[in-house]
């Protein structure tokens, strides 16, 4: 699809979104723009959200959160998944 079509066809969705989706397409297209920086938006989230996301964020920058695939492995194993 070329970049003309592209543009129609997301104003066309933006244009039948409800508050909610604009308010999530919002947030999304700023961090996009912004480098995938937590958009400063004091409606986005509580002090209570940042905080626990700022966390979240500080752990696995010290590297102590668990891989994906060392989860999807486990859960694999514990219930007989094969794939």
């Amino acid at each position: 699809m070329e970049a003309r079509a592209l543009k129609i066809d997301l104003h066309d969705k933006i244009d039948h979104a409800d508050a909610d989706q604009i308010k999530e397409l919002y947030c999304l297209i700023i961090n996009y723009f912004n480098g995938n920086e937590l958009v400063k938006e004091e409606n986005s989230l509580s002090e209570s959200q940042k905080n626990i996301l700022y966390k979240s964020l500080e752990q696995a920058d010290a590297g102590l959160g668990t891989p994906l695939k060392d989860i999807n492995n486990k859960l694999r194993a514990k219930y007989n998944l094969n794939g």
